[in-house]
């Protein structure tokens, strides 16, 4: 959920404003779905990752953000063991049963090689970790549900947001190139770095854009239509 109306009519929207390079505590205390203690700096293990702030038992986006990345990732072309997809919840009673429960329900579109990225983590520090990322939530405790927003954020293995991609208007290749860039071009291929390298990231869309990539070859284009240009005067000149 996004937001909330107020008794009165007004709109109330937490705060949403995430930091590029922002750092999260790698060493704030966590529970995987299995219920053993963790921390971010432990399941990053050293890989770069793709981070959702929700709450498991969210009746609104957080599933629907959760299906998507999954479904999209499997798209990348990357192998799941090389990164992590994190769902944290930011709701501090929520339990490792319930995060085994949503762990299930995207199991289906991540397939039984993409889940070995995920990690559904809890406990009380996971809201100071969204707080760290730039994002506040509401509670509602009269419909017990929570206002927040909701995007993925890529992470560096030592758990700085390199990129924030809004929910839902991402495509597979922005993943794979989210990724790529948090790994800082350990992950990826050749075409991948020279894309980063040519390419630029909309904001507005939250997407990558080859706009500087296309006016490179039109660059490209006009060099080799004036070189072809001099040769052909020359030719003339000579005859």
């Amino acid at each position: 959920m996004l937001a909330a109306t107020t008794a009165s009519g007004a709109v109330e929207r937490p705060s949403f404003d995430p930091k590029i390079g922002a750092q999260l505590d790698p060493d704030r205390p966590l529970r995987d779905s299995t219920g053993a203690k963790t921390s971010l700096a432990d399941v990053l293990a050293g890989k770069p990752a793709l981070v959702v702030f929700g709450y498991d038992k969210c009746p609104n986006l957080c599933g629907v953000t959760q299906q998507a990345v999954a479904s999209d990732l499997n798209k990348t072309g990357l192998d799941p063991s090389a990164y992590r997809a994190l769902f944290i919840s930011i709701d501090q009673t929520e339990t490792s049963e319930d995060a085994t429960a949503a762990k299930e329900a995207v199991a289906q579109s991540a397939g039984a090689d993409g889940l070995r990225a995920w990690r559904f983590l809890t406990g009380p520090e996971g809201a100071a970790l969204a707080s760290e990322a730039g994002i506040s939530f509401d509670t509602r405790p009269r419909i017990d549900q929570f206002v927040h927003p909701i995007a993925v954020l890529a992470v560096t293995p030592g758990g700085k947001i390199s990129r924030v991609l809004p929910a839902l208007s991402f495509e597979p290749r922005d993943l794979r190139l989210a990724l790529v860039e948090a790994s800082a071009n350990k992950l990826g291929s050749i075409a991948d770095h020279v894309f980063l390298l040519c390419a630029g990231f909309d904001t507005s869309k939250g997407q990558y854009t080859p706009a500087i990539w296309a006016a490179l070859k039109l660059g490209s284009l006009a060099t080799l239509l004036a070189m072809g240009a001099s040769v052909l005067l020359m030719v003339r000149r000579r005859t």
